[in-house]
């Protein structure tokens, strides 16, 4: 095979003259939104360097979020309503979310990580007990109920975990702290080792776009590709080693499984300790002082098919933890597959530590004799968008000298419904436009828009906004947050509303995939099963033999 060929590109605007400007503007200036009444500590060992706890479903319209002390539920048009509506107070202005429950899950220990099935009708929940806690959406939403309808126990404090996007919508892979890759079944309550951390030590998991197979990345630097039934490798990618931007001893901190071709890794040293449990994502001490000069690296490893060369695309600063090191190794991902034929991908990434966000993407660098953003010189790259792009603000509830917040969860809301003003001279006003959601250390949520200036300026939109939201199964049409949070929060008690039965009470109802009347919660299954069968096909364009390099 060729030498691969790492390329060191500029920022978009030098590259392309402009063309495609993505902007990240706040949905309110100097605004965030207050989901909980307790602010998250910085240090590692309360909150984990590597927690990911926002979660979003834009089928059904929610949203939830990790506290101190559980998970806060709301729905996302509440949420874009009170932060709008919300008295500005001057700068870095906390308002409060009153249409929120609370929901008190202290007794299975601190929430690591928070996340959504696949059909969106189930939340699950990780605790650094080890335990995966599986939640009926429709529970959450109209009875902030903090009873799960499943616990599946990992055995090992959780690293990672990621739900199944498609086509195995009862499965999620889980890294554990001490290295193992697991794939859990909500249905069957099973775990099966894909790889034992006495062979290898997994950092980080994504699954391909459809669900269909994994891919991991360990402390050796490589990425290795696998099927979820039985761990079979179908790819290896191992680390550069002819490149000076990676540093000496480097692992595979972070992987997105971004397209059929496509990979976006995270480089970097591992902290003393990175596979003990109780540290919080390694590191012997307090002092942060430890992690300084732990060096990361970010590449776009992409080929145009699988006959084709891997190229590495480098990717300058991703968001280190410079501003606080003992966030490091942690990071934070959102997706938009699609904003206009002028960008067909985009990722923004922040870093644990970090007070800022990067925004990459494949977009387009010139235009068809019409206007149009030409499909075939799509090119990736990341934006230099200083000046208008997602950044933690300062401690809005510090109460004497501002102290700086960092990111917990990322998350693209596509539910808006708000026009906006117009972005060229003589325009009118612009169709909704997706909204990115950050949940920083201080409990708040920061919103901005995701925009396109070329696509909103010929009249487009992202084809990935919901035009409505669909009534969540086994909710109370009727369900309101607006009374309290559900736990007697700061701002009453529980709503006086009594819901309807919720996805799990009868037959009658709508189900979740799993939870048919005929089979039974928690009945044996075959892998990955549920009452909507999974789709069974060859893997696409990366299903050849173990022993090639690459992907395809």
């Amino acid at each position: 095979m060729a030498t691969e060929e790492v390329v060191e590109i500029e920022t978009y605007t030098d590259k392309n003259d402009q063309l495609v400007d993505i902007l990240h503007n706040q949905v309110k200036d100097n605004t965030c939104l207050r989901i909980s009444d307790q602010q998250f500590s910085i240090d590692r060992r309360e909150t984990p360097a590597y927690s990911k706890l926002l979660a979003i479903s834009n089928v059904y319209g929610y949203i939830v979020a990790g506290t101190p002390k559980g998970l806060s539920v709301f729905m996302s048009k509440d949420a874009r309503e009170e932060l709008l509506k919300g008295t500005s107070k001057g700068t870095n202005t906390a308002v409060a979310l009153k249409a929120r429950k609370e929901i008190d899950l202290a007794q299975h220990g601190r929430i690591t990580h928070v996340g959504v099935s696949a059909d969106e009708l189930s939340v699950l929940v990780a605790t650094v007990k080890g335990n995966i806690l599986v939640f009926s959406a429709a529970s959450l939403v109209s009875q902030g109920s903090s009873t799960p309808i499943k616990t599946v126990s990992v055995g090992k404090e959780i690293r990672d975990m990621c739900p199944n996007p498609k086509d195995l919508p009862t499965t999620a892979a889980v890294v554990t702290v001490a290295g193992d890759l697991v794939v859990i079944d909500m249905v069957a309550g099973t775990v099966t080792t894909i790889v034992a951390s006495s062979t290898a030590k997994v950092l980080c998991v994504c699954w391909s776009p459809k669900g269909k197979q994994l891919v991991c990345g360990d402390s050796s630097g490589t990425l290795t590709q696998r099927t979820p039934n039985d761990g079979t490798i179908k790819r290896t990618v191992t680390a550069l080693t002819n490149d000076n931007h990676i540093p000496d001893r480097a692992a595979v901190l972070a992987v997105q499984w971004i397209d059929q071709h496509t990979y976006f890794a995270v480089y970097g040293q591992l902290p003393e300790d990175a596979f003990a449990a109780g540290c919080g994502g390694g590191g012997s001490a307090s002092d942060d002082d430890e992690f300084e000069d732990n060096a990361t690296a970010a590449y776009v490893i992409t080929r145009a098919d699988k006959k084709s060369p891997l190229e590495w695309i480098y990717i300058e600063d991703p968001c280190s933890a410079m501003m606080c090191p003992g966030r490091y190794p942690g990071f934070h991902f959102a997706s938009i597959s699609d904003w206009g034929p002028s960008a067909q991908n985009i990722v923004i990434m922040s870093g644990a530590g970090s007070d800022a966000t990067l925004t990459i993407g494949e977009a387009a660098t010139d235009k068809t004799d019409d206007g149009a953003a030409d499909p075939l010189s799509l090119d990736w790259a990341q934006w230099d968008i200083d000046g208008s792009m997602a950044v933690m603000p300062l401690s809005a509830l510090a109460t004497e000298d501002s102290s700086d917040t960092f990111p917990l969860g990322l998350a693209v809301d596509f539910t808006g419904h708000q026009d906006l003003p117009p972005v060229v001279d003589d325009g009118g006003r612009v169709k909704p436009v997706p909204i990115l959601w950050i949940l920083n250390t201080d409990a708040c949520l920061l919103a901005y828009h995701v925009s396109n200036i070329y696509e909103m300026s010929r009249g487009g939109r992202s084809k990935l906004m919901v035009d409505a939201v669909k009534q969540l199964p086994g909710a109370s049409p009727k369900t309101s947050f607006a009374t309290g949070t559900a736990f007697g929060g700061a701002f009453g008690s529980k709503t006086s509303e009594t819901p309807k039965a919720g996805a799990f009470a009868s037959a009658s109802t709508a189900t979740p995939s799993f939870a048919s009347a005929s089979s039974g919660f928690g009945a044996s299954s075959g892998f990955g099963k549920s009452t909507i069968t999974p789709i069974v096909k060859a893997p696409a364009g990366f299903g050849a033999a173990a022993s090639k390099q690459g992907f395809g």
